[in-house]
């Protein structure tokens, strides 16, 4: 390989990974990361897109989104679009800026849901044919055990958006084919629902997640509650997550919390801390308690 094509492609991944939005790990308790494949099929999407940005809008910071899309729906649908009605953390597109991150953003993530379910991508799990990055994505998903849910709309020849597009007089033998495919993927563990039902089958799924783990306990007396949304009480503490300095106060944003945090949803702040608003928000949507030490 030619030095000058070498340094060119170290350069395109320094600033690849330069430019990659920060993820904060651990994850918060109580909070879910979903990765979204999108695929290159119409019938659905809307219903699918308004049930996701309906649960984002529901849960707030408790739920992030990254999306995942094909070569073929860059086609069809608008990642920009798609990133800003989900509020998405990260987009990532096939071919462009996906290579080796589709495994990290997975390893990140407690749920992959597929908002449009292809016959291609159907057809690709159903045969194990790992030649695409959502395929891929999918199969190495289920092999982690981790809750995969599709809406089928798009590869159910015998829906009713089939039919709206008079693709509802196949041969039995065809139809059958794409049925059995639907029936292969989910012997294989995805959870297939109507686009219609995506949000609310994902609440349920993340609803179930939540019942692993130990509730959070209620916030203390109004007394506990800062008169600033950006100033905690004070306490002596020494926390190692964040640094300690004589000259300025210490700050706490979203990215420390997850070290701030126990089992117990005990939030330990030390004396003079100033926290952001965001970090302040999610304390509260958390129901988490502010401990005084």
């Amino acid at each position: 390989m030619p030095n000058d094509e070498l340094v060119s492609r170290i350069v395109e991944e320094v600033l690849r990974r330069l430019n990659r939005p920060p993820v904060s790990v651990p994850p918060l308790p109580g909070h879910r990361r979903i990765m979204v494949v999108v695929t290159g099929g119409t019938i659905g999407a809307r219903a699918a897109l308004e049930g996701l940005a309906h649960l984002k809008k529901k849960r707030g910071v408790g739920l992030e989104y990254f999306i995942l899309f094909s070569r073929s729906a860059t086609a069809i649908h608008s990642p920009e679009k798609w990133g800003q009605e989900l509020q998405a953390v990260e987009v990532l597109v096939e071919g462009e800026n996906s290579r080796g991150r589709n495994t990290e953003v997975l390893k990140l993530c407690d749920l992959v849901v597929v908002p449009i379910l292809t016959r291609t991508t159907a057809a690709r799990l159903a045969s194990l044919l790992l030649d695409s990055a959502a395929a891929e994505v999918l199969v190495d998903a289920l092999m982690r055990g981790l809750p995969v849910v599709a809406a089928r709309d798009a590869a159910d020849p015998t829906g009713e958006g089939f039919a709206r597009l008079g693709m509802n007089r196949g041969h039995p033998a065809l139809v059958q084919a794409m049925k059995d495919n639907l029936e292969k993927i989910a012997g294989y563990g995805v959870t297939l629902v109507s686009a219609g039902e995506l949000g609310c089958v994902l609440e349920e799924r993340i609803q179930r997640l939540a019942g692993h783990e130990t509730t959070p306990q209620p916030l203390l007396e109004e007394k506990n509650v800062p008169e600033s949304l950006y100033q905690l009480p004070e306490v002596l503490s020494r926390v190692p997550a964040v640094e300690q300095r004589s000259d300025r106060r210490m700050v706490i944003t979203r990215m420390e919390l997850g070290a701030l945090v126990n089992n117990n949803g005990v939030v330990r702040i030390p004396r003079g801390t100033l926290v952001t608003p965001l970090a302040w928000d999610i304390i509260r949507d958390a129901g988490w308690r502010v401990e005084e030490i």
